[in-house]
């Protein structure tokens, strides 16, 4: 009796695998805060000393299918992805891209200047400049030396 054993195509490659346990688990203190969703764009949230800047992998969809809000901290990211043709199965081999609607939210420690953030959307990638508070940005000092 011969086993089989299971090829590449059988399981996800490691890195969504990995991807995925991220988002399940969160690894950063900024981590999104999941709720239910279909599917889960690819997000990288990086920290500079003046803003955070959100970039959001959105291919196939348009400035309308994108709704960012603002709120006690929290940037939250949601839309949806609409397939085009109800015949899903009709000449496919195979269907590996999701479809439906999605909702990211990430808390922003040490806060947000609302009032100054900057999105913009290019080539399916969805920028989000979010200012720091000026309470909050770094300060540098001078410190001064008396000479006797």
């Amino acid at each position: 009796m011969s086993m089989m054993l299971p090829t590449r195509a059988d399981w996800p490659s490691f890195r969504e695998l990995e991807n995925r346990l991220n988002r399940m688990f969160g690894s950063w203190p900024w981590e999104p805060e999941q709720a239910g969703v279909a599917w889960s764009p690819a997000v990288d949230l990086h920290e500079s000393d003046d803003a955070y800047t959100l970039e959001a992998d959105l291919p196939g969809l348009t400035k309308n299918d994108i709704h960012l809000s603002i709120a006690d901290d929290v940037v939250t990211l949601k839309g949806e992805r609409s397939q085009k043709s109800e015949k899903k199965a009709e000449g496919y081999h195979r269907v590996e891209r999701i479809y439906g609607s999605f909702q990211r939210s990430f808390r922003i420690p040490g806060g947000i200047d609302a009032s100054k953030v900057e999105a913009n959307f290019e080539h399916g990638v969805l920028k989000v400049t979010l200012p720091k508070p000026e309470e909050r940005k770094p300060r540098q000092i001078d410190v001064k030396v008396q000479e006797r």
